[in-house]
């Protein structure tokens, strides 16, 4: 004899049927949905990220100017920030920095803490137009070829500012272009002149070591 198949059974296997088209439908949707809140989303999240890199990267130069100037006071002692010039990944600048103690003597300079590097990579200081700090009138025994590791490995250059016991700098340019600027790697370019949406600079006086920093 012959199954045969009650008109109940066949609406409860269309309406199972139906449910489970729709609810497919709905994961396509909720899906498509996502990804488009993604899309708009994700150029606003790497500029957040930027914009703390970039800050993280600032408040650390500020610091480690801060805490050389504590320690020439504290110690009598000429105290120091080396700023380590290299390429790394194609793009060309300061990538790290070092508190150092300086020996006007000798002219050596020895560590006193391990290097600070910019944002985990995501940061560089330019060179050129917007940090013209070191671009003049730099002492010999403010600048030249690193002869620490690891910085001498990667071939990198210095420059050095040392703060004196009185709280003065051996920086030899006007406040005016007593100024240093930190960008994204995203925003790098050779010889960049003009500051980006995103930057942080830091001014330090010459004459009493007082760093500022300026943000967009």
């Amino acid at each position: 004899m012959k199954n045969i198949r009650s008109p109940q059974n066949l609406r409860r296997r269309v309406h199972r049927s139906a449910s489970t088209g729709f609810s497919l439908v709905e994961i396509v949707v909720v899906v498509a949905i996502v990804a488009l809140i993604f899309t708009f989303a994700t150029p606003y999240t790497l500029a957040a990220i930027q914009s703390a890199s970039i800050s993280s990267a600032g408040d650390s130069l500020m610091l480690k100017l801060s805490q050389a100037q504590q320690r020439a006071l504290t110690d009598n002692k000429p105290t120091g920030v080396d700023f380590f010039f290299y390429t790394k990944d194609g793009i060309t600048g300061c990538h790290a920095i070092q508190l150092i103690r300086y020996d006007p003597a000798t002219n050596q300079a020895t560590s006193i803490e391990e290097p600070v590097y910019w944002g985990e990579g995501r940061v560089v200081l330019v060179q050129g137009a917007l940090s013209p700090m070191f671009a003049s009138n730099v002492p010999a025994s403010s600048t030249g070829s690193a002869t620490r590791a690891p910085f001498k490995d990667l071939e990198a250059t210095f420059n050095r500012i040392i703060f004196y016991p009185n709280g003065s700098t051996n920086l030899r340019v006007p406040l005016r272009n007593a100024y240093l600027t930190l960008v994204s790697i995203n925003n790098y370019k050779e010889e960049l002149a003009d500051a980006p949406p995103n930057y942080y600079t830091v001014q330090l006086d010459p004459v009493t070591g007082r760093a500022h920093s300026y943000r967009p």
